[in-house]
């Protein structure tokens, strides 16, 4: 399945893709397009104005992912439920959490570090795999 976001993914479009990845479509490929450009039409959008997983009612497209498509995912799933709650806190700046800093100077170098925006969600999903992980209570010291 393809699926289109906006260029230059920071928090809530990497977030989303690793959901992707990890609970709807392994093999999803990702298109981007610029801020005025037209989703293609063979492409399920997201993180783009109007699109059905997007910012709806103060919250985040990683909020909708986890409406959707929450009979894929374990149940009450704390790991879930906490990094949502980073996303939010990150993409709606906030910034309350302890980590919320850190992970988005590290989103903000590999934007930095990289021109190509598939090769950032590729950098990003092994940091979003190691928090989910750790949230979850499989990780950590």
């Amino acid at each position: 399945m393809k699926w289109v976001t906006e260029r230059r993914p920071h928090v809530d479009r990497c977030a989303s893709a690793w959901f992707i990845h990890r609970f709807v479509d392994p093999k999803a490929t990702f298109l981007f397009v610029g801020p005025h450009e037209k989703p293609p039409l063979r492409a399920t959008p997201f993180d783009l104005p109007a699109a059905e997983l997007g910012h709806h009612d103060g919250k985040v497209t990683f909020d909708a992912f986890l409406a959707k498509y929450r009979a894929r995912c374990p149940r009450n799933d704390p790991g879930l439920t906490r990094l949502a709650e980073l996303v939010r806190d990150i993409d709606l700046a906030e910034f309350r959490l302890p980590e919320s800093r850190g992970l988005e100077i590290l989103l903000y170098g590999f934007l930095l570090a990289e021109p190509d925006d598939g090769e950032v969600l590729s950098h990003s999903e092994p940091v979003f795999e190691g928090l989910y992980q750790f949230y979850r209570g499989t990780g950590g010291p």
